[in-house]
């Protein structure tokens, strides 16, 4: 993860993206719905299983961030 500066990062201020299984259906939500709008079908139940244990994997192997002092 690259750090742009000193503040918080978007995760921390925002109180929709500290939770991880609200921030993993967020995401999906708008990667299904533009890749509808770029006109492919909508995810099936078994891609989005797929999806979501993706991110809980890559959440997992993030480095926790220290907060700003």
């Amino acid at each position: 993860m690259n750090h742009f500066g000193t503040g918080k990062t978007l995760r921390e201020a925002s109180p929709h993206l500290q939770d991880a299984a609200e921030r993993h259906a967020r995401i999906l939500e708008v990667a299904e719905r533009d890749s509808i709008i770029e006109g492919l079908p909508p995810f099936t139940d078994e891609i989005r299983i797929r999806l979501r244990e993706q991110l809980e994997a890559m959440a997992t192997a993030e480095p926790v961030s220290k907060p700003a002092e």
